[in-house]
């Protein structure tokens, strides 16, 4: 479904059913709840790194390619959802929402579905939890967004207002992970060869794309006019603490694990992401502060990175830098096209 046929569908008073999928720029809340339903696809292949190797990955996909994160699901405080779980692993799968108790198992080349409402407003993170955290590093992960009902531009109700949202789901990539499993088949993530102590990621990436394509995607990039605020979910789906850190301006602190705070933010210029964390910030797009001449709302646009501080994932493939969990912010220009949840 298209952006603009959304949010038609998302604007009608009566109760239906909406299709999931890929999010949106501008959210228009319903009058009342629908059911939300989403169709994942567990499934195996190649995904094209930064520097072209191919990793051998799992992904939750809605057309059966290969690929990380999962669509992102979009609801609405109230909503009931259902996803259709259509695993063509030769492998066991699960869908867990970080947070809450949903949580639903599928065995391998099998299909079932799970139906849960909506948890409370915020931002979460489901993945497969199988395996000690090793089906969901080989991509079977993905972001549920949940808009507070009566709420197009916040994130809870009596949250602090944005112009436009934007979400990071950080991820790492074994490839020597991958190419154990290609070599020993899908089940061999059960194997105790796999584990913590093996991990070796080569890759980091947002939204499953590693610099300079993040600076090239409208998703990852981070644009806006002076004085538009934009929110960032961002969410770690790897075995690695990250520690994006934002120039320019600094960050106002939301909400970490969905503990919302609407007044007296922290404001961060570094966001601690450890495992599983889900953390939602404001980044103000305001004239810099400590620019001379000082800069105002009329100045040129200004661009500045953000990039992790846990220094090794600003690489790719052992070295190639600064390929890696790596982006652009430009403060004083709206982003073309619009992001995307």
């Amino acid at each position: 479904m298209d952006r603009r046929d959304f949010l038609k569908t998302g604007g009608l008073a009566v109760a239906g059913t909406i299709a999931g999928g890929l999010g949106l720029f501008s959210w228009i809340p319903r009058a009342n709840a629908a059911s939300v339903s989403v169709t994942l696809n567990a499934v195996a292949g190649d995904v094209t790194m930064i520097d072209g190797t191919l990793a051998y990955m799992f992904g939750f996909s809605e057309n059966n390619q290969a690929n990380f994160p999962g669509p992102t699901i979009i609801a609405q405080e109230g909503d009931t959802v259902t996803v259709q779980l259509n695993n063509t692993l030769a492998t066991a799968s699960s869908f867990k929402v970080g947070g809450t108790d949903v949580y639903q198992t599928v065995s391998a080349e099998s299909s079932t579905s799970v139906t849960f409402p909506t948890p409370a407003a915020g931002t979460y993170l489901y993945y497969d939890d199988l395996n000690d955290g090793v089906n969901r590093v080989m991509g079977l992960h993905g972001a549920l967004v949940v808009m507070p009902s009566g709420s197009a531009n916040t994130s809870f109700t009596g949250g602090p207002s944005f112009i436009r949202q934007y979400k990071w789901v950080l991820g790492n990539v074994d490839t020597v992970w991958g190419e154990a499993v290609r070599t020993n088949g899908h089940n061999y993530v059960t194997n105790a060869a796999l584990s913590i102590e093996t991990f070796k990621p080569r890759y980091f990436t947002i939204n499953g794309q590693s610099y300079e394509e993040t600076h090239l995607n409208s998703n990852t990039d981070l644009k806006g006019n002076y004085g538009e605020p934009g929110m960032v979910r961002i969410l770690n789906a790897g075995m690695v603490t990250h520690s994006p850190h934002f120039h320019g301006n600094h960050v106002d602190m939301v909400a970490i694990n969905r503990q919302n705070f609407s007044s007296d933010f922290k404001r961060k210029d570094v966001v601690s992401m450890f495992p599983l964390d889900c953390r939602d910030v404001i980044y103000p797009f305001d004239p810099p502060p400590d620019a001379y001449p000082p800069l105002t709302a009329a100045s040129p646009s200004q661009t500045f990175p953000m990039h992790c501080h846990s220094e090794p994932s600003q690489t790719a493939g052992g070295g190639l830098y600064p390929q890696g969990l790596h982006t652009g912010i430009t403060i004083g220009l709206a982003p073309t096209p619009e992001p995307k949840l």
